[in-house]
């Protein structure tokens, strides 16, 4: 978006893969439509997955299956070094003084694939030796089917970020909605085909694989030797110095969404997990709701703070809060009116009730939240992934500390409460960490 004028019908047409231009980084109502399609098909499928597991596997084996992906997502965060992000900072930054693209991308998988190998081979040795000594196969066998995907992720992760940075926002939408809507079909072949649990772990895998391909069709051109012509020197050193930089943000940003079921797994067990992930499934949709903008406006950030045009960085940040909060607000009282009524169709009357006033508490910190949830990777975004860092270990270690003290008192309650505070914290952590770098208040 622009201060001076909004976009007019000709400039939102314009397709998302166009090189920048010094005065062409708005959003467009395009872009946003296919964010917003991603959105809807993500919640939906996220609902027809849980729905579909519960339904015929029980509340238990939901919890699993969502502690593994808890797995998955922070164990491939640890396995990118938070290379991803500097894809996603250093692509738009490319673009914007002129330099090709290919190259970045390249070096990021080439970095990324020595860092993931790592990451998967000691995760799994070390859950290898865990299991076993827990006596828990459920769990062990668990971890070996989705050992290939915890591999594959952190590449997804660097191709969705390249993607996302060159604002190709139709494919990017199109491959993060595909990775929700196929982990929901593979577990209904798992399920109606073979009615066996025991496939759930290894349809993660399988989804990675499928993604893999998608992406490296969809940015051929990116890897062909046109597009990797070199132009920025050391680059691998420069993404190294970078992930470093934000490893831990990296790391927390996906430890955040998680750390409350991992928690509750090892303190209340899997089947308060289940209980809690039905509750966190629709409050992470609303979440998700103000999460969506983030996409197309993470690579924006960049190309307005590199060619120092901060007033209008200022408005559109403004803007995007107001209308995000508005938003958002009527979503959850709708949603918190409509609750019960959908869990209890879905679940039963048991599991409606016992996850209610879980997903009544979520909602209350992403309500105070929300207009700041589309600039969480701002720091990352114009450069400081330090400071990236910093904000979210303040969130992360919030979050920690507050479920540690509230889960063996107060249970999948007290998870809850942990969390919305720990999400509403991000309000005041921000504010303080972005004024010096920006020159202006959040």
């Amino acid at each position: 978006m622009r201060t001076e004028s909004p976009p007019s019908t000709e400039q939102v047409a314009v397709v998302d893969a166009t090189p920048a231009s010094a005065g062409d980084h708005s959003v467009t109502r395009r872009g946003l439509y296919w964010t917003f399609v991603a959105y809807g098909m993500t919640g939906l499928a996220g609902l027809s997955l849980n729905y579909l597991i519960v339904s015929q596997f029980g509340v238990t084996t939901l919890g699993r299956y969502n502690t593994l992906i808890a797995v998955i997502l922070i164990g491939g965060q640890l396995g990118s070094a938070s290379v991803h992000s500097s894809v996603l900072y250093h692509t738009p930054e490319a673009r914007s003084t002129g330099h090709p693209t290919g190259q970045i991308l390249v070096s990021g998988l080439a970095l990324t694939a020595l860092t993931t190998a790592l990451s998967t081979t000691v995760i799994v040795g070390l859950g290898e030796i865990a299991f076993r000594v827990a006596d828990n196969p459920d769990y062990l066998n668990g971890l070996r089917a989705i050992a290939p995907g915890l591999l594959l992720y952190p590449i997804n992760k660097t191709l969705l970020s390249h993607l996302n940075g060159l604002r190709r926002i139709r494919a990017f939408s199109v491959a993060f909605a595909g990775r929700f809507v196929l982990l929901t079909l593979l577990a209904a072949a798992a399920a109606f085909l073979f009615n066996d649990e025991r496939l759930l772990p290894w349809t993660i895998t399988a989804t990675e694989v499928a993604l893999l391909s998608i992406l490296l069709v969809t940015l051929r051109s990116e890897l062909g030797a046109e597009g990797r012509r070199t132009t920025l020197n050391g680059l691998i050193g420069r993404h190294l110095g970078f992930g470093l930089r934000g490893i831990v943000g990296g790391l927390l940003l996906d430890l955040n969404t998680r750390v409350d079921i991992l928690l509750l797994v090892a303190i209340a067990g899997s089947r308060a997990a289940g209980v809690y992930s039905i509750a966190s499934l629709f409050a992470e949709g609303l979440l998700q709701l103000a999460m969506v903008a983030r996409y197309s406006f993470d690579p924006v950030v960049t190309h307005l703070f590199v060619e120092d045009r901060l007033d209008e960085l200022r408005g559109t940040i403004k803007r995007v809060k107001s209308r995000v909060y508005f938003l958002v607000f009527v979503a959850i009282v709708l949603s918190n009116l409509c609750y019960p009524l959908i869990v209890r169709f879905l679940f039963g009357t048991d599991l409606a009730n016992e996850s209610w006033q879980v997903f009544a508490l979520l909602t209350c910190g992403i309500a105070f939240s929300a207009g700041y949830v589309p600039f969480t990777n701002l720091l990352q975004q114009i450069g400081s992934p330090a400071r990236q860092s910093l904000l979210l270990g303040m969130v992360g270690g919030t979050n920690v500390v507050l479920n540690l003290l509230l889960i063996p008192q107060y249970g999948i309650v007290g998870a809850a409460a942990a969390t919305a505070i720990a999400q509403a914290c991000l309000v005041p952590y921000m504010r303080v960490l972005a004024r010096p770098l920006l020159g202006f208040s959040l």
